[in-house]
């Protein structure tokens, strides 16, 4: 069978943009004319590949699989390009990864700056999101890998690592709970409150914490900003919930405490490594991740390697 690529580029903008006559704007065609492109398509490869009378555009299950055999390739493309920079000792490229809010911090920076002290020919490409954006970001290979909390369930995005990540109460060193080993969901309500958004996933953790003991979460300061969180603490206006790695420098001189919650769900948080299933990855950008793990989640566990890759969890 012979696969015309371009007209395999025709399907996945007309999928990616929603219609014919979105993927018409992008691609500077008529919609009719890649209308025609994904006919021949179908033609060719003797199977329907969109679900045809819709105004929407709905892969059928082939068309599924073409689409995976478009990404896949270009994804090995993208890594013999990378082979050849490196043995050609150009050692050039760009790498490109999302991660949630809750990772920047001095242990992300000094590991980019390790990885651009390592490979100074390459260019990075960070976007902060969150989990279904990540998601949306990997499935359209606009990102090579994502790092977040509990990552959406999603059956094309796997798990290269994993590694448990408890949420703590942050506080100011003189708060009247500073002291404290552990307390409970009720005391953490009853204290006043800075915590991120609801599309981040450390906020619905904490949510589901709360609900499932009976409290109600009504914190005094929303933000998608770990600095503003950190800040509010800092201030002792607020308690917020974070992982330490968030706040490791005002933990290490003194200014914040992390008091351990009593809950099975803050302390079941795990941080995942995640890509697109099948995605290969280039020795430059496993090398980032490996940093990443080294310094984000040193106790991580790997995914097996017998090809069967879980899902994120």
């Amino acid at each position: 069978m012979q696969i015309n690529d371009r007209r395999i580029h025709f399907l996945y903008e007309a999928w990616r943009s929603g219609s014919m006559r979105q993927a018409s704007e992008i691609l500077e065609m008529a919609p009719s004319s890649i209308s025609r492109q994904i006919a021949q398509l179908e033609r060719e490869i003797g199977s329907t590949l969109i679900e045809h009378g819709r105004r929407e555009i709905v892969l059928t299950e082939a068309g599924h699989a073409v689409l995976e055999y478009y990404r896949n390739r270009h994804s090995s493309l993208e890594m013999l390009n990378a082979q050849l920079r490196d043995l050609s000792a150009a050692r050039t490229g760009h790498v490109k990864f999302a991660i949630g809010e809750g990772f920047l911090g001095e242990a992300l920076y000094r590991t980019l700056d390790e990885f651009m002290d390592g490979y100074p020919g390459f260019t990075l490409s960070l976007s902060v999101t969150d989990t279904t954006e990540m998601v949306r970001l990997l499935l359209e290979d606009e990102v090579h890998f994502g790092l977040g909390f509990h990552p959406l369930s999603h059956p094309q995005v796997v798990s290269r690592f994993r590694a448990a990540v408890p949420l703590k109460a942050i506080m100011h060193a003189a708060h009247p709970l500073a002291d404290r080993s552990s307390i409970s969901i009720a005391e953490l309500c009853a204290e006043p409150l800075a915590l991120m958004g609801q599309a981040f996933r450390i906020r619905q953790m904490i949510d589901l914490a709360a609900a499932d003991s009976g409290q109600l979460v009504s914190p005094v300061l929303v933000s998608n900003s770990i600095p503003v969180l950190i800040r509010s603490a800092c201030a002792r206006r607020a308690v917020t919930v974070l992982p330490e790695f968030s706040v490791r420098s005002e933990l290490s001189n003194g200014q914040l405490v992390a008091v351990r919650i009593v809950s099975s769900a803050m302390q079941s948080v795990y941080v995942h490594l995640i890509t697109r299933r099948n995605r290969i990855l280039s020795p430059q950008v496993m090398a980032l991740t490996e940093q990443m793990r080294k310094r984000l989640a040193p106790t991580a566990l790997y995914a097996p390697t017998d090809g069967k890759e879980p899902a994120a969890s």
